[in-house]
C-alpha cells in the first residue's frame, strides 16, 4: 500500500509539472546585478554594457551588502528574509556546530550558495520591480545588441556548455520530475531572464510538496556532504522548469565566451559576440600564467 501511494504522489507531482500558458508580459525588464566587491573591476563595464546593447531595460538595481560607486541603484543584501547564517544554519539541519564550522572555513563557498537564493528572491524582495527580471553576474559585459525576450513576453534562455550532476540531483530533490531537459548544454550562462508568473508557480510547487518556505526547502535538499563543491544552481533549476512547464519558453543562442583579458573587450566586440564573462579568478590565472600561456579565450559553448 505504501509504495501505491509514493507512486500516485510521484504521479500527482509529476502531472503538476506538466505544461501550462503563463500570463506573461513584454514590460520593460529591470535588470538586478549581485555584487561582490572582487568584481569591482566589472561591474561599470557590465552595468554600460546592458544599458546600451539590453534591449528593452528599464531599471538597473545592483544587490549587495555595501553601496558600490556606479550608476546604477542599488538595493541592500540587508532587505532579503535570509542571511547566510540562517541558510548555513537551514543546511546542516539545525545543526549549529557544524554550521558555523562551514561558515568559519577559509575557503567557504557560503557566499556563492547565498548570492543565488538573492537572485531567486530579487523578483519579490525589490519594491515596485517589473515582473520581467534580468539576472546578471557582474562579471558579465554586454558588447552587442541582445533581447531577452520576444514582442510576446515569452521568454528566450542562452545555452552553455557547464554539466554538474549534482544541479540535477539537487534538482529532482527539490521536486521530483524536475529534471534535466536537453543533455548537451545547460543553462549556466551567467545571466538568466526571471519572469514572476513562471517563478511565483515553482515557489509554490516547492512549497506544497516541502511543507515550507521555499528558500528553506532548498537548503534541505543540498547535501551537507557536498557543500563545499558545486552544490546547487538557480539557473539550472529554473531554466529546465521553464521549459518543462511551459511551450512559451523558447532557446536561442547567444555568441558568448569566458574572457581572461579586458584589454581584448574590442576584439570580441567586433567579431559580433553578444557578451563576455570575465571572471576575477580567470584574470588572475592568466596573469599568473604569462600571456604566452593562456589565451584570452576560454571557450565557446
Amino acid at each position: 500500500m505504501r509504495w501505491l501511494l509514493l507512486l500516485l504522489f510521484s504521479v500527482q507531482l509529476l502531472a503538476d509539472i506538466a505544461q501550462k500558458i503563463f500570463p506573461l508580459t513584454p514590460a520593460p525588464i529591470d535588470v538586478v546585478i549581485p555584487y561582490d566587491p572582487k568584481d569591482q573591476e566589472t561591474l561599470e563595464l557590465c552595468v554600460e554594457g546592458i544599458r546600451k546593447n539590453g534591449i528593452n531595460i528599464g531599471r538597473i538595481i545592483v544587490l549587495s551588502k555595501e553601496q558600490p560607486m556606479v550608476q546604477a541603484e542599488w538595493f541592500a543584501e540587508a532587505n532579503f528574509p535570509f542571511t547566510k547564517e540562517a541558510i548555513a544554519l537551514e543546511i546542516f539541519r539545525g545543526d549549529k556546530q557544524a554550521a558555523d564550522v562551514f561558515l568559519a572555513m577559509p575557503k567557504s563557498r557560503i557566499g556563492w550558495i547565498y548570492q543565488q537564493f538573492l537572485k531567486f528572491y530579487a523578483p519579490f524582495v525589490i519594491p515596485d520591480i517589473s515582473p520581467n527580471v534580468l539576472i546578471l553576474d557582474s562579471d558579465v559585459i554586454f558588447l552587442n545588441p541582445a533581447d531577452f525576450m520576444t514582442a510576446e513576453g515569452h521568454p528566450y534562455f542562452n545555452i552553455g556548455a557547464e554539466l554538474v550532476p549534482s544541479y540535477f540531483s539537487v534538482a529532482e530533490r527539490l521536486l521530483p520530475g524536475l529534471h534535466r531537459v536537453h543533455s548537451k548544454f545547460s543553462g549556466v550562462t551567467h545571466h538568466m531572464l526571471f519572469q514572476r508568473p513562471i517563478l511565483e508557480d515553482l515557489f509554490q510547487l516547492i512549497s506544497e510538496h516541502h511543507k515550507m518556505e521555499p528558500w528553506k526547502a532548498i537548503c534541505r535538499v543540498i547535501d551537507p556532504e557536498e557543500v563545499s563543491r558545486s552544490c546547487l544552481s538557480e539557473y539550472e533549476i529554473y531554466f529546465n522548469f521553464a521549459l518543462l512547464r511551459t511551450p512559451q519558453a523558447t532557446i536561442r543562442r547567444l555568441k558568448w565566451c569566458d574572457l581572461s583579458m579586458l584589454s581584448a573587450i574590442p576584439r570580441f566586440k567586433r567579431q559580433y559576440y553578444a557578451y563576455v564573462a570575465s571572471h576575477t579568478w580567470l584574470r588572475e590565472l592568466h596573469l599568473s600564467l604569462g600571456a604566452q600561456y593562456a589565451s584570452p579565450q576560454l571557450r565557446y559553448p
